[in-house]
């Protein structure tokens, strides 16, 4: 055997398909004359790495190799077994058995829990159900590698929210038994810290349970039907608490005023600054508040109104819906018109909270971000 390009797995030749417990004791009889698998893979000159795949069932053996092994083994009876039961297949096929074998290997090392699990088990369910709204509210999923259709996530907090990233983190493990790593800084200098999920099959997962992958903005978005026809006020609030805390603020006209609490959600719109120009923007952060647009009419049409109709916030209905659930009032409305980069605006809509409304928000922990919470309660007094 000459070349790294025919050594083991790399062989250009057919395979033999054998149950793996047959190859298993076939590989175990052949390193057995040598005293272990690096010396067999030494006298057959192989990468070790083979024998062990050969060894776990990863990797079918070409045909030269499975003779010599036979040959190694000096084992009649094994022999005979694996000549009745051995399938001869090509390496075509030898190769989409091995990446199946691998993917669900990968699958294996974490947790992906099926309807019946979320259905079943209230606690999983509910941490399932913060977890999908972190990274609807905070994070993204999005393709990692277009040629074989891999999919990964990140979730993005400001940088003094440590908690709610460690929250989050803490549900990964729950959910997935996956370790997302420490806090990162994104490389723009943002004053931000991200987590990245690079594992394919709990990116996949969050797809196939109510997360679509792309930029959320531009898309019509709801919370998964597995959670709003939940019967469970406790999966409820699960899935309502990283709304409040990730795209929520709380405001009060002075220190010892009472506190009123809002939640923000973005959404494309398909007007320009052609068609609404720039020179209306009156805050710093390229926007026109709603007092100007509820004035503003296109071609005999209401901004309002268009946005209402064609650019309204999907999911901030649905969390509308669950707080009304659990017995809230908030009012939802657009809040103003946020100019982008690419020179369209986005729909900044907003679920605005009375003052009562926002006292039982902190007694009911749908608000646990330490600085929110500290603005909802200044003098220091406990929130019960």
């Amino acid at each position: 055997m000459n070349g790294r390009g025919t050594r083991g797995a790399y062989r250009k030749e057919d395979r033999v398909a054998l149950p793996p417990e047959l190859q298993k004791e076939l590989v175990e009889k052949a390193a057995a004359k040598y005293g272990n698998c690096q010396e067999l893979a030494k006298h057959l000159n192989i990468p070790k790495s083979s024998v062990h795949y050969y060894l776990v069932g990863r990797l079918t053996m070409p045909v030269s190799l499975l003779e010599d092994m036979m040959e190694i083994a000096e084992d009649e009876a094994l022999v005979a077994r694996v000549e009745s039961l051995g399938i001869v297949r090509d390496r075509m096929w030898a190769i989409w058995r091995a990446k199946d074998v691998y993917i669900q290997s990968c699958k294996a090392r974490v947790r992906l829990p099926t309807r019946d699990d979320l259905e079943h088990n209230d606690d999983l369910r509910r941490s399932a159900a913060a977890v999908v709204s972190y990274v609807l509210a905070e994070g993204s999923v999005w393709m990692q590698k277009q040629d074989c259709g891999e999919y990964a996530a990140n979730i993005t907090f400001a940088d003094h929210e440590t908690d709610l990233f460690q929250h989050f983190r803490n549900l990964m493990k729950e959910v997935f038994d996956y370790e997302i790593g420490p806090p990162q800084r994104p490389g723009n200098d943002a004053r931000a810290i991200r987590g990245f999920i690079y594992g394919r099959f709990v990116a996949e997962w969050l797809i196939d349970n109510g997360v679509p992958p792309g930029d959320k903005s531009a898309q019509a978005i709801r919370l998964p039907k597995w959670i709003m026809n939940s019967r469970d006020p406790k999966t409820w609030t699960a899935a309502l608490q990283p709304w409040c805390d990730g795209e929520g603020c709380v405001s009060r006209k002075s220190l010892a005023g009472r506190a009123s609490f809002s939640i923000a959600q973005s959404r494309h719109t398909d007007l320009d600054c052609h068609v609404v120009p720039s020179s209306l923007i009156t805050t710093a952060d390229n926007g026109i508040p709603f007092s100007v647009i509820r004035e503003l009419e296109l071609f005999g049409i209401r901004v309002s109104d268009h946005c209402l109709t064609c650019c309204k916030s999907e999911v901030l209905e649905d969390v509308r819906e669950l707080f009304n659930r659990l017995g809230f009032s908030p009012r939802m409305d657009i809040s103003r018109l946020h100019l982008k980069s690419d020179g369209f605006w986005s729909c900044i809509w907003g679920l605005r909270f009375g003052v009562e409304d926002t006292e039982r928000l902190g007694s009911l922990n749908l608000i646990t971000q330490e600085k929110k919470r500290r603005s909802l309660n200044p003098c220091g007094n406990n929130i019960q």
